[in-house]
Protein backbone atom coordinates (compact mmCIF):
# COMPACT_ATOMS: atom_id res chain seq x y z
CA UNK A 1 0.00 0.00 0.00
CA UNK A 2 2.65 2.25 0.70
CA UNK A 3 4.20 1.73 -2.74
CA UNK A 4 0.85 2.14 -4.19
CA UNK A 5 0.56 5.53 -2.40
CA UNK A 6 4.20 6.56 -3.94
CA UNK A 7 3.41 5.76 -7.22
CA UNK A 8 -0.14 7.82 -7.34
CA UNK A 9 1.67 10.47 -5.47
CA UNK A 10 4.04 10.77 -8.04
CA UNK A 11 2.06 10.63 -11.06
CA UNK A 12 -0.18 12.96 -9.20
CA UNK A 13 2.70 15.69 -9.29
CA UNK A 14 2.23 15.59 -12.80
CA UNK A 15 -1.02 17.21 -13.62
CA UNK A 16 -2.71 19.78 -11.38
CA UNK A 17 -5.89 19.63 -13.05
CA UNK A 18 -7.28 16.37 -11.92
CA UNK A 19 -7.32 14.83 -8.56
CA UNK A 20 -6.56 11.05 -8.10
CA UNK A 21 -9.71 8.73 -6.71
CA UNK A 22 -8.64 7.12 -3.85
CA UNK A 23 -11.07 4.37 -3.71
CA UNK A 24 -10.69 4.13 -0.58
CA UNK A 25 -14.22 2.16 -0.09
CA UNK A 26 -13.52 -0.78 -2.05
CA UNK A 27 -11.44 -3.56 -0.49
CA UNK A 28 -8.60 -4.60 -2.85
CA UNK A 29 -7.65 -4.44 -6.16
CA UNK A 30 -4.91 -2.09 -5.72
CA UNK A 31 -3.32 -2.63 -9.28
CA UNK A 32 -6.70 -1.94 -10.60
CA UNK A 33 -6.29 1.47 -9.05
CA UNK A 34 -3.28 1.84 -9.84
CA UNK A 35 -4.22 1.94 -13.70
CA UNK A 36 -7.46 3.91 -13.03
CA UNK A 37 -5.33 6.49 -11.36
CA UNK A 38 -3.09 6.48 -14.39
CA UNK A 39 -5.68 7.04 -16.71
CA UNK A 40 -7.32 9.74 -15.06
CA UNK A 41 -4.00 11.74 -14.97
CA UNK A 42 -2.65 11.12 -18.42
CA UNK A 43 -2.31 14.50 -20.19
CA UNK A 44 -4.27 12.47 -23.20
CA UNK A 45 -7.31 10.71 -22.95
CA UNK A 46 -7.04 6.38 -22.40
CA UNK A 47 -10.61 4.61 -22.16
CA UNK A 48 -10.56 1.74 -19.26
CA UNK A 49 -13.41 -0.86 -19.59
CA UNK A 50 -14.10 -3.08 -15.75
CA UNK A 51 -14.71 -6.10 -17.10
CA UNK A 52 -15.83 -9.03 -13.91
CA UNK A 53 -19.13 -10.74 -12.62
CA UNK A 54 -21.93 -9.28 -10.87
CA UNK A 55 -20.75 -7.61 -7.59
CA UNK A 56 -17.48 -7.71 -7.91
CA UNK A 57 -17.26 -3.76 -6.82
CA UNK A 58 -17.27 -2.45 -10.75
CA UNK A 59 -20.12 0.05 -10.41
CA UNK A 60 -18.14 1.12 -7.41
CA UNK A 61 -15.38 2.41 -8.85
CA UNK A 62 -17.28 4.56 -11.52
CA UNK A 63 -19.67 6.29 -8.79
CA UNK A 64 -16.23 6.96 -6.54
CA UNK A 65 -15.09 8.55 -10.01
CA UNK A 66 -17.85 10.27 -9.98
CA UNK A 67 -17.94 11.79 -6.85
CA UNK A 68 -14.41 12.71 -6.60
CA UNK A 69 -13.91 13.68 -9.82
CA UNK A 70 -15.19 17.02 -11.53
CA UNK A 71 -16.50 17.46 -14.86
CA UNK A 72 -17.74 13.64 -14.87
CA UNK A 73 -21.15 12.21 -16.25
CA UNK A 74 -22.15 8.76 -15.20
CA UNK A 75 -25.06 7.16 -17.21
CA UNK A 76 -26.57 3.41 -17.25
CA UNK A 77 -26.20 2.20 -20.96
CA UNK A 78 -29.38 1.12 -20.99
CA UNK A 79 -31.15 4.25 -20.70
CA UNK A 80 -29.08 6.19 -22.99
CA UNK A 81 -31.73 5.35 -26.00
CA UNK A 82 -34.34 7.53 -23.48
CA UNK A 83 -32.48 10.57 -24.32
CA UNK A 84 -30.05 9.97 -26.93
CA UNK A 85 -26.19 9.58 -25.97
CA UNK A 86 -25.15 12.14 -28.55
CA UNK A 87 -27.63 14.53 -26.83
CA UNK A 88 -26.32 14.40 -23.16
CA UNK A 89 -22.69 14.37 -24.63
CA UNK A 90 -23.71 17.70 -26.26
CA UNK A 91 -25.37 19.00 -23.17
CA UNK A 92 -22.78 17.98 -20.27
CA UNK A 93 -19.52 17.90 -22.29
CA UNK A 94 -17.86 15.71 -19.90
CA UNK A 95 -14.29 14.95 -19.27
CA UNK A 96 -15.17 12.10 -17.67
CA UNK A 97 -17.57 9.53 -19.14
CA UNK A 98 -18.87 7.29 -17.08
CA UNK A 99 -20.71 4.05 -18.39
CA UNK A 100 -21.43 1.70 -16.89
CA UNK A 101 -23.29 -1.77 -18.11
CA UNK A 102 -21.88 -0.98 -21.20
CA UNK A 103 -23.37 -3.98 -23.34
CA UNK A 104 -26.36 -2.63 -22.70
CA UNK A 105 -25.95 0.30 -24.58
CA UNK A 106 -27.75 0.33 -28.17
CA UNK A 107 -25.54 -0.33 -31.49
CA UNK A 108 -26.23 2.89 -32.50
CA UNK A 109 -25.01 4.79 -29.38
CA UNK A 110 -21.94 2.71 -29.00
CA UNK A 111 -21.34 3.93 -32.87
CA UNK A 112 -21.34 7.67 -31.85
CA UNK A 113 -19.31 6.44 -28.71
CA UNK A 114 -16.66 4.68 -30.77
CA UNK A 115 -16.34 7.97 -33.08
CA UNK A 116 -15.99 10.16 -30.24
CA UNK A 117 -13.14 7.73 -28.59
CA UNK A 118 -11.42 7.79 -32.34
CA UNK A 119 -11.74 11.29 -33.46
CA UNK A 120 -12.42 13.28 -30.27
CA UNK A 121 -15.40 14.61 -32.48
CA UNK A 122 -19.59 14.19 -31.67
CA UNK A 123 -21.70 15.32 -34.94
CA UNK A 124 -25.61 14.78 -35.67
CA UNK A 125 -26.97 15.08 -38.75
CA UNK A 126 -30.72 15.69 -38.93
CA UNK A 127 -33.44 17.09 -41.27
CA UNK A 128 -32.64 20.98 -41.59
CA UNK A 129 -29.97 20.48 -38.12
CA UNK A 130 -26.31 19.80 -38.13
CA UNK A 131 -23.98 19.89 -35.33
CA UNK A 132 -20.62 19.18 -34.36
CA UNK A 133 -18.36 19.34 -31.69
CA UNK A 134 -14.75 18.87 -30.53
CA UNK A 135 -14.94 16.81 -27.09
CA UNK A 136 -11.79 15.23 -25.52
CA UNK A 137 -13.38 12.86 -23.10
CA UNK A 138 -11.98 10.05 -20.80
CA UNK A 139 -14.29 6.68 -20.79
CA UNK A 140 -14.33 4.39 -18.27
CA UNK A 141 -17.10 1.58 -18.81
CA UNK A 142 -17.94 -1.70 -16.91
CA UNK A 143 -19.82 -4.42 -18.42
CA UNK A 144 -20.47 -7.99 -17.05
CA UNK A 145 -19.81 -9.71 -20.80
CA UNK A 146 -17.98 -9.02 -24.28
CA UNK A 147 -21.20 -10.91 -26.28
CA UNK A 148 -23.03 -7.34 -27.00
CA UNK A 149 -20.42 -4.73 -27.34
CA UNK A 150 -19.41 -4.12 -30.82
CA UNK A 151 -15.53 -5.11 -32.12
CA UNK A 152 -14.40 -1.74 -33.10
CA UNK A 153 -15.41 -0.45 -29.57
CA UNK A 154 -13.88 -3.15 -27.58
CA UNK A 155 -10.53 -2.69 -29.35
CA UNK A 156 -10.15 1.26 -27.64
CA UNK A 157 -10.19 0.54 -24.45
CA UNK A 158 -8.24 -0.85 -21.97
CA UNK A 159 -9.75 -4.09 -20.69
CA UNK A 160 -9.26 -5.12 -17.14
CA UNK A 161 -10.51 -8.13 -15.30
CA UNK A 162 -11.65 -7.78 -11.64
CA UNK A 163 -10.86 -11.00 -10.34
CA UNK A 164 -13.67 -12.48 -7.65
CA UNK A 165 -13.41 -11.79 -4.17
CA UNK A 166 -11.57 -14.19 -1.44
CA UNK A 167 -14.20 -14.55 0.99
CA UNK A 168 -11.83 -12.97 4.14
CA UNK A 169 -12.02 -9.93 1.47
CA UNK A 170 -15.95 -10.50 0.93
CA UNK A 171 -16.63 -10.98 4.62
CA UNK A 172 -14.59 -7.59 5.44
CA UNK A 173 -16.54 -5.24 2.80
CA UNK A 174 -19.94 -6.97 4.30
CA UNK A 175 -18.70 -5.74 7.70
CA UNK A 176 -18.01 -1.76 5.96
CA UNK A 177 -21.04 -2.00 3.93
CA UNK A 178 -23.83 -3.05 6.45
CA UNK A 179 -22.09 -0.59 9.34
CA UNK A 180 -23.69 1.88 7.17
CA UNK A 181 -27.01 -0.24 8.21
CA UNK A 182 -26.20 -0.21 11.63
CA UNK A 183 -25.59 -3.81 11.46
CA UNK A 184 -23.44 -5.12 14.48
CA UNK A 185 -19.86 -6.16 13.17
CA UNK A 186 -20.60 -10.17 14.77
CA UNK A 187 -23.65 -10.06 13.31
CA UNK A 188 -22.32 -8.70 9.83
CA UNK A 189 -19.76 -11.65 9.92
CA UNK A 190 -22.59 -14.65 10.28
CA UNK A 191 -24.48 -13.23 7.49
CA UNK A 192 -21.18 -12.81 5.41
CA UNK A 193 -21.07 -16.19 5.73
CA UNK A 194 -24.07 -17.54 5.30
CA UNK A 195 -24.32 -16.10 1.78
CA UNK A 196 -20.79 -17.22 0.52
CA UNK A 197 -21.40 -21.01 1.81
CA UNK A 198 -24.99 -21.38 1.73
CA UNK A 199 -26.06 -18.86 -1.18
CA UNK A 200 -22.85 -19.60 -2.57
CA UNK A 201 -23.14 -15.83 -3.87
CA UNK A 202 -20.14 -13.26 -4.56
CA UNK A 203 -21.86 -10.77 -4.68
CA UNK A 204 -22.46 -7.80 -1.68
CA UNK A 205 -25.51 -7.25 -2.71
CA UNK A 206 -26.98 -10.62 -1.64
CA UNK A 207 -25.75 -9.32 2.22
CA UNK A 208 -27.40 -6.47 2.16
CA UNK A 209 -30.86 -8.10 1.27
CA UNK A 210 -30.36 -10.93 3.82
CA UNK A 211 -29.84 -7.97 6.67
CA UNK A 212 -32.61 -6.20 5.38
CA UNK A 213 -34.64 -9.04 5.88
CA UNK A 214 -33.74 -10.97 9.04
CA UNK A 215 -34.87 -8.78 12.42
CA UNK A 216 -32.77 -10.60 14.49
CA UNK A 217 -30.18 -13.10 14.25
CA UNK A 218 -32.29 -15.75 14.76
CA UNK A 219 -34.22 -15.06 11.60
CA UNK A 220 -30.85 -15.28 9.23
CA UNK A 221 -30.89 -18.41 9.07
CA UNK A 222 -34.53 -18.16 7.99
CA UNK A 223 -34.27 -15.76 4.96
CA UNK A 224 -31.15 -17.31 3.89
CA UNK A 225 -33.19 -20.69 3.58
CA UNK A 226 -36.15 -18.86 1.82
CA UNK A 227 -33.48 -17.07 -0.93
CA UNK A 228 -32.11 -20.37 -1.57
CA UNK A 229 -35.37 -21.88 -2.59
CA UNK A 230 -35.56 -18.99 -5.52
CA UNK A 231 -32.11 -19.76 -7.03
Amino acid sequence: MKLLKQILDSVANKTFSVRRCSFENIVGNDDIKLILNKAILSRNAVHVLLMGKPGSAKTMFLTEMMRRLKNSYFLVGSNTTKAGLLNQLFERRPRFLLIDELEKMSVTDQTSLLHLMETGIISEIKINKTRQLKLSSWVFATANSYEKIIQPLLSRFAILEIPEYSFGEFSEIAVTRLRKEHVDKSIAKVIAGKVWNELNSRDIRDVIKVARLAGSIEEIQFVVKMLHKQR
